[in-house]
Formats: structure tokens, C-alpha cells, sequence
């Protein structure tokens, strides 16, 4: 296990793109995050959460901005305000894949969990590495994990660990968007009243 430094972003890509799964600090809780477009990490990210793909349980994207977004979701205008006005923040939108794009792990499903998060590290590492697939930092059943060191101790099997310690107790707000009326499927820190 290594760790490394927020300022040495370089080690960290080098990490994801060699297929490596990188303990990353948010707004929220610690994550685990894989290169999206690497098959192998996925599999290998799955694996170390006990996760099969008919759990029901999908990994969640992270992009950079609402832009970006568009190239794998459908976005309505209610979808595309709601977006707007909370990203980058506390906030997973799960919403309907563009008939057009094709996911080896996410053509298993009809749907894509997509967050921004308001945490200056995570934007600048995805501006650099691309989207990232990520997941909270915990041993099945458990609750995530909050600090580098605590990642380190509880999840031995991470190849690299970005120091730091993250910025809340909750995990994201989860809203389902691909009903006529939006859902809510977990509170988490950020609290929407209005939908449009």
C-alpha cells in the first residue's frame, strides 16, 4: 500500500491508467475510483467490494462538468436545471443512457448514476484523467471509510491511497430522474425541495 500526496496528481493518473484502483478524498465520504474506460479495473474494483453486476448495486460516474455529462445521459430540461444549480455538490442523479453510447459494464443496465463532486482535488484529477467509475471506500456491509489512514487499515488491497480526509459523515443525495416525478433513494447531506 502507498500513498500519495493531493499535489502529486501524476502518480494518481499513472495509478488509473495502468488499471489501478485509487482510494480518493470528496465532499462526502472516502471513494474507491477505476478509469472508466478500463475494463480489467472494473473488474478488479467489483471484486474487492464483493459486488457482482446483478447485485443491483452500480458503480457511480464522476465527470467533470454538466458538459461532459451529456455524452453518456439523456437530459431534459428539468434534468439539465437540476444539474446546474447542484453540481458540483453532494448529489448522484441517476438517469436514463444515451441510446447511442456503449459501456461494457454499463450496458448491463439502463440507467447511469452521475455526480460532480464539489471537492477541488476530484475536479482537477478528472479533468486530467477523464471519468472516473467510483464507489465508497468500505468493506461490504460496512460503513466508509473518512481518512487516508483509516482506508489504509480497513482496505489493504487499494494500490494507492490519496492522503487526506473527507468533508462530511453522509454519502451523496441520490434522486432517480428516469420517472415522471422525481425520486429520492437516499438522503444524504444536500436536502432538494424542488425539482425544477
Amino acid at each position: 500500500m502507498r500513498y500519495v500526496s493531493q499535489e502529486d496528481k501524476q502518480t494518481a493518473i499513472k495509478t488509473l491508467r495502468k488499471g489501478g484502483i485509487l482510494g480518493v478524498p470528496t465532499e462526502t465520504v472516502y471513494g474507491l475510483a477505476v478509469a472508466a474506460d478500463n475494463t480489467e479495473a472494473i473488474k478488479k474494483l467489483l471484486n474487492v467490494k464483493n459486488r457482482h453486476i446483478d447485485s443491483g448495486k452500480v458503480l457511480t460516474m464522476m465527470v467533470a462538468d454538466v458538459d461532459e455529462m451529456k455524452k453518456y445521459v439523456e437530459m431534459n430540461r428539468m434534468t439539465t436545471n437540476l444539474a446546474r444549480r447542484y453540481f458540483p455538490g453532494e448529489l448522484t442523479l441517476i438517469l436514463r443512457q444515451r441510446e447511442d453510447w456503449r459501456h461494457p459494464y454499463f450496458d448491463n443496465f439502463h440507467t447511469v448514476g452521475i455526480r460532480i463532486p464539489n471537492h477541488d482535488y476530484m475536479l482537477d484529477l478528472l479533468r486530467e484523467a477523464g471519468p472516473l467509475l467510483v464507489t465508497s471506500a468500505n468493506p461490504r456491509g460496512e460503513e466508509p471509510c473518512r481518512t487516508s489512514r483509516e482506508l489504509n487499515k480497513r482496505m489493504p488491497s487499494v494500490d494507492l491511497i490519496v492522503k487526506g480526509e473527507c468533508g462530511g459523515d453522509l454519502p451523496s443525495t441520490v434522486i432517480d430522474m428516469t420517472t415522471d416525478t422525481p425520486r429520492s433513494l437516499r438522503q444524504g447531506g444536500l436536502l432538494i425541495v424542488h425539482y425544477s
